[in-house]
């Protein structure tokens, strides 16, 4: 008789290599559930339906203790829910347009800056509710705050214009508002699609490179600092600084700043390597879905949303976690908000919170779906008899076990809302079988095989909480197949 144990899942989904040769803390898949800062893995907070807002507001953004909201055009809407407030934009370009997006909103001397796009496509500079009039402001949806002035992409891509010191309504300012010529020191692709802050300095992204800019007040004392190339991002809305860090998505997957900057090349320690085959074909089914990234601080998970799919990376350095999962959500993400350490989303006029209380979606159930790869118990080629398993588990689950890992290919559709269809062959799993709670010591659990390597997978649908803590593996060797 022979035994061994899984008890750490730390790793996360992990392709870069074959199911069959993949290390045991490396899953192949992790669905609806993250990694724990004990190295579990749990389930994931249900969503529960917070408000249906009034129709003809867009955008999320905390503020002042509330959860706002933006509109334009002729009337007035007020929220029911004293959670939200709308907040009017008065424009004088197009003041009967309503708004179809909100891409970026911050606070400025106390007052809201917003870049609003409009149903015609168009986007417009907002601050306190009116529209920047300055004839050098950019009105592009790409902005960012610092030094206390605005940045924005120029027209044209290849500049960042920057207002004046204070005073981001003034963008013509002499001697204190201007540009920086970002096109000018671009060696591919010359148009700024995202910007972001790594380690004091400013980020300008294009699609195939990385300016690392000084900003200051005065602009006499800006300069390029560094270019980096062969990454890059086309994705203004998927940056999100985590533990001084700047994650991005770029064309080929989820980035870092840190990682090129001291290797200068694509490598695959770089963040999002393990999910690549996952994100590529998502950003191409994306359609009009725009990648948003929230970083949860609360719970050090950095996610981005892209339709209904949400990408989750779990990173703590105390405890040595750097994990991908993934969310899938009844509905598509149109804007995130954090509000006292409570993630909310909008979808449509509903807004959503991410509830620790509630393992259900508004009611309804859906699939924790775990399975690590095939595992040879370091003796490939020789055929093993599995009689029994034992299981530590909070809540319940089903389990089975695959067979032959000649039958996982891999393969996966993504659906027109960016949910993931895995097309794997049942066949060479066993029947599933209920497990309730931690079975040590309740005797050993009949789940009964033969074969050379297997892959346990672990699924939970009801609307209880779960996690996965340890896994005991019980069997005999019968020889070399």
């Amino acid at each position: 008789m022979a035994t061994i144990t899984f008890n750490k899942f730390d790793l996360g989904i992990d392709h870069q290599k074959g199911a069959a040769v993949s290390d045991a803390n490396r899953l192949i898949e992790m669905k609806n559930a993250h990694v724990t800062s004990g190295l579990a893995t749990e389930k994931r907070p249900g969503l529960t339906k917070v408000a249906t807002l009034e129709s003809g507001t867009k955008g999320l953004f905390s503020a002042n203790g509330k959860l706002n909201t933006f509109y334009c055009g002729s009337g007035t809407i007020t929220h029911a829910n004293t959670l939200f407030v709308a907040n009017k934009l008065t424009s004088t370009t197009y003041p009967d347009v309503a708004l179809k997006d909100v891409p970026y909103v911050d606070m400025f001397n106390g007052y809201f800056y917003v870049a609003a796009t409009h149903t015609n496509g168009n986007t417009r500079h907002y601050y306190n509710g009116t529209e920047v009039t300055d004839a050098n402001c950019p009105h592009s949806p790409i902005c960012y705050k610092a030094n206390s002035k605005m940045f924005s992409v120029g027209k044209e891509g290849d500049t960042v214009r920057f207002s004046k010191t204070a005073d981001c309504t003034d963008w013509s300012a002499t001697d204190d508002a201007g540009f920086l010529p970002t096109g000018l020191n671009s060696r591919g692709a010359r148009e700024v699609k995202a910007i972001g802050m790594y380690q004091g300095k400013m980020c300008f992204l294009m699609r195939d490179g990385v300016q690392v800019w000084n900003v200051d007040p005065d602009p006499t004392a800006m300069s390029l600092e560094s270019t980096i190339e062969n990454v890059g991002s086309s994705f203004s809305r998927s940056l999100a600084t985590v533990s001084g860090d700047l994650y991005f998505l770029s064309d080929y997957g989820f980035r870092s700043i840190t990682t090129y900057n001291l290797t200068y090349q694509l490598g695959d320690v770089d963040i999002g390597t393990p999910i690549d085959d996952l994100v590529r074909p998502t950003i191409r089914a994306r359609g009009e879905y725009n990648p948003l990234t929230v970083y949860f601080y609360g719970t050090g998970k950095y996610m981005c949303a892209i339709g209904k799919q949400v990408f989750v990376y779990s990173v703590s350095r105390t405890a040595k976690i750097a994990a991908w999962s993934r969310y899938e959500l009844p509905v598509a993400v149109e804007a995130w908000a954090e509000l006292e350490g409570v993630l909310y989303l909008r979808s449509g006029n509903d807004v959503y919170k991410l509830d620790e209380d509630s393992h259900q979606d508004n009611g309804e159930d859906y699939e924790v779906l775990i399975q690590i790869p095939y595992m040879n118990f370091k003796k490939p080629g020789m055929l093993k008899h599995i009689y029994g398993i034992d299981i530590d588990i909070d809540g319940d689950c089903y389990i089975s076990v695959g067979t032959d890992a000649r039958t996982y290919k891999g393969d996966f559709t993504v659906n027109n809302d960016c949910t993931i269809t895995f097309d794997n062959s049942e066949e060479y799993f066993t029947d599933e079988v209920r497990v309730v709670g931690r079975s040590y010591a309740g005797g050993v659990l009949p789940v009964e095989c033969v074969g050379t390597e297997f892959s346990f997978r672990f699924r939970c649908t009801n609307e209880k909480p779960f996690r996965l803590n340890a896994l005991t593996i019980y069997y005999n060797e019968l020889g070399v197949l």
